[in-house]
């Protein structure tokens, strides 16, 4: 047996999918929004017993591996590695020459943290330090903290031992080339600092960020923190820190805890907050909204309540009102992050997540005057794209300020009119929906009919099989323009019919009858 086919053997595509994506039950199937386009009513399905999944709005679709190809914006060799783990099938080592670049740095990257794995290990100084601020063993293993140690080529000649070249480790941003009178040369990106992987949606690492340690005062000149460049497998808009561990219960809670920085997510995660990822020093982006779409549509924003905390929330609300999320506001005691509250008490944190409110009301009491609700409330009143739940806030401010709901709604109108949004003026903007070539009425129903063939390709119903026989004759069907894909529709739109033949007759007619009424149209008059 192949490794496909072990770990097709032992995984279920549903529980593979739901891993990234929210399911709900459609009969013997799984339905939900695709989380490859935007769009407001499932088209997306996944078949347990076909190990299929198609989109009916994009036209995507196949089997897991495919599935995680996509989602992981992986090749097949990865997608085999990450579904070989889960399954627990162990992958033959390739030769490196048979290997793709993103496999290839995705192993350098994991030697990497390995490698700061161990320094801490060795570094006594560095471990107390973790301690002090919290953090237990269990929970520096689980997201494989590690330690940078000082000097300028510790990490590069540890790669150089396992032959990756300084090109190569560059390419990982793990080293920086420099040039010199004494002649070029690669050093270490990452010196005397506290280290973070930062993982993809499947756990596999593809960047880091740095942390200071608190005795090296020349180091934080440079910045608290310093996270990997951009690379081939890193984008930090496009990730969150920790959604690899989070992802299940977030899907399971129904809601994401977001909060700004990686010690935030390991001391939630260590006090039960598993459903915690951070955004890593950048502003919410719709890339990383889109990544908490796929599971909830619920998020609870963690910052203090001063203005920097503020500000920093703010940015990203409106961008996720607009998207369709319900935001709420977790409240840490003013001036700690949920971090240094989970240290000291972490009831006090849990409290924060349960109590959390509704954005607008918390801004509605941070701004008591007319001027600075207008400006800093409205917009993400006017965000919102349900008109009933603007309807019910506006009620509310107008009570709040004693004025008309008609005087409230007038500047709703202005704000929507004049810039859209304050999001989209500091370059936010909605997750795109992606737009598709439309299909002819006629092209709709051949292939419908075509999966309607596969479907039954096993039926014992002789008038059926005779049916289906003419039909490839008649409309000229070749072998290849039976697609599996096409069958999941078949099956979803006609599973609970009386008849079969009845069904498979009235696609047919309305084939015959699109063709006659296109051979009218084309006759001169």
């Amino acid at each position: 047996m192949t490794s496909v086919e072990q770990i097709k053997s032992r995984l279920n595509i549903a529980d593979v999918v739901q891993g990234y994506v929210k399911l709900q039950k459609a009969g013997v199937n799984f339905k939900a929004n695709c989380p490859f386009h935007q769009e407001k009513t499932p088209s997306f399905f996944v078949s347990p017993a076909r190990e299929s999944w198609h989109c009916f709005g994009c036209s995507r679709g196949g089997d897991m591996f495919s599935f995680v190809m996509e989602i992981e914006g992986v090749g097949f060799l990865d997608s085999l590695k990450i579904l070989g783990l889960k399954a627990g099938v162990e992958i033959t080592p390739l030769d490196r020459k048979d290997k793709g670049e993103k496999e290839h740095l995705h192993e350098l990257m994991d030697s990497a943290k390995k490698f700061f794995e161990a320094r801490l290990k060795e570094d006594s100084r560095v471990i107390d330090y973790l301690k002090s601020r919290g953090v237990t063993g269990e929970t520096a293993k689980k997201f494989g903290i590690g330690f940078a140690p000082l000097g300028w080529r510790n990490l590069h000649d540890f790669l150089k031992l396992k032959n990756y070249s300084g090109l190569e480790m560059e390419k990982a941003g793990l080293t920086i080339k420099s040039s010199g009178p004494q002649g070029s040369g690669y050093y270490d990106r990452f010196r005397n600092r506290i280290m973070f992987p930062i993982t993809n949606s499947s756990g596999l690492t593809v960047g880091f960020s740095g942390r200071i340690v608190p005795w090296d005062a020349e180091a934080e000149k440079a910045g608290k923190y310093i996270n990997s460049p951009q690379t081939v497998l890193f984008d930090k808009s496009k990730l969150l820190y920790g959604f690899d561990k989070a992802k299940t219960e977030m899907r399971k809670q129904d809601m994401c805890v977001l909060v700004e920085g990686q010690m935030d997510v390991v001391m939630s995660h260590q006090a039960g907050i598993e459903n915690t990822v951070a955004v890593s020093g950048t502003a919410l982006t719709h890339e990383q909204l889109n990544l908490i779409k796929r599971l909830t549509q619920n998020i609870v924003m963690a910052f203090d309540k001063d203005a920097a905390g503020i500000g920093a929330a703010s940015r990203g609300i409106e961008l996720a009102f607009e998207n369709g999320f319900d935001i709420k506001i977790a409240l840490v005691p003013l001036g700690k992050d949920p971090a240094d509250t989970i240290k000291e008490d972490a009831s006090k944190w849990k409290e924060a997540v349960l109590g959390a409110v509704h954005a607008i009301d918390f801004y509605l009491s941070v701004y008591q005057d007319r001027k600075s609700i207008e400006k800093n409330v409205l917009p993400y009143i006017a965000a919102l794209p349900s008109e009933i739940e603007k309807s019910r806030w506006i009620k509310k401010v107008a009570d709040k300020l004693e004025a008309s709901e008609e005087a409230v709604w007038e500047e709703i109108k202005k704000i929507k009119k004049n810039s859209g949004s304050r999001a989209q003026a500091a370059g936010g903007r909605n997750i795109p929906t992606e737009s598709h070539p439309k299909k002819t009425r006629r092209n709709l129903l051949m292939d419908r009919l075509k999966g309607f063939i596969i479907w039954q390709d096993k039926t014992e119903d002789k008038e059926l099989k005779e049916l289906f026989d003419k039909a490839k004759n008649d409309f000229n069907f070749k072998e290849e323009d039976f697609k599996e894909s096409l069958a999941l529709e078949a099956e979803l739109l006609y599973s609970g019919s009386e008849s079969l033949l009845t069904e498979a007759q009235a696609i047919i007619k309305e084939i015959e009858k699109d063709g006659i009424n296109l051979m009218k149209a084309t006759i001169p008059k």
